[in-house]
């Protein structure tokens, strides 16, 4: 099945105009463009998703209110899935791990408004279970979805180091998934570049044939978004260069899947 291939719009693409942005991922080989909050005000298609991974644990109101506004900003431009995560999100300075009772209810409380404002709009919220958030693996994620009806971007990355089994999951989930990243990953649960590492994708212990015959057995027809964060990788050997990693991964994602780019 040829599927739509898209490219988180993170590294040091958010420091350049989306126009741009957009022109140099179609002319790497890819169909559409997953964008971050970088570019809200500017939001073109195709487009896979927009990325809203803010701290629901803690980021309190404001927190709330930019996931709705990340909502209305999809919404209006026809996008049709806004990410999200539970926080706390321990890659950002000053974020403490919670996994009490308190954290749960406010993430819950949180996801169940910002649920029920991407409904109103036509959106689906696509929960994704992380590393360093209360939701970061199968149990804590099956947590979040017999509590709200939210929908799931499945990062197949997180579960390496958890030990859960990817294509089982994604079995269970089937209809729930309404995005997937393509990420790798290798190590154990702790902090990134300590405990693992996300590294270039086929590299890692993700089980990739696996993985795509369990999207091929649920019906998955959604896209699936390079997120690229090998990150000593793009820094000491393509210099920093956006444009030189989406198209790095897109050989990548040609090889592991069969497809050309």
């Amino acid at each position: 099945m040829k599927r739509d291939i898209s490219f988180i719009a993170a590294l040091d693409f958010e420091d350049r105009p989306a126009a741009a942005v957009l022109d140099a991922l179609l002319g790497a080989g890819y169909d559409s463009v997953e964008w971050t909050m970088a570019h809200i005000d500017v939001l073109l298609t195709p487009a896979s998703a927009l990325a809203c991974q803010m701290d629901l644990v803690t980021g309190g109101e404001a927190a709330e209110t930019e996931t709705f506004r990340a909502i209305d900003a999809a919404a209006g431009a026809g996008i049709g899935i806004v990410n999200v995560l539970t926080g706390p999100n321990l890659w950002e300075q000053g974020a403490v791990a919670r996994d009490d009772e308190q954290a749960w209810s406010v993430a819950l409380g949180a996801l169940e408004r910002i649920c029920a404002r991407g409904e109103e709009a036509g959106v689906r919220i696509g929960f994704e279970p992380c590393w360093g958030t209360l939701a970061r693996d199968a149990e804590s994620a099956q947590r979040v979805l017999d509590s709200v009806p939210v929908s799931v971007t499945f990062d197949p990355s997180h579960f390496v180091m958890t030990g859960d089994p990817i294509p089982e999951l994604i079995e269970r989930w089937g209809e729930r998934i309404a995005h997937f990243h393509l990420k790798d990953a290798f190590g154990q649960p702790g902090m990134d570049g300590e405990d693992f590492i996300f590294c270039m994708l086929g590299e890692g212990n993700v089980p990739w044939p696996e993985t795509f015959a369990a999207l091929d057995r649920i019906g998955y027809e959604g896209p699936l978004s390079v997120e690229f964060e090998a990150y000593r990788y793009y820094e000491q050997v393509l210099g920093s260069d956006p444009v030189a990693a989406a198209v790095l991964a897109r050989q990548q994602v040609a090889a592991l899947t069969g497809d050309p780019a």
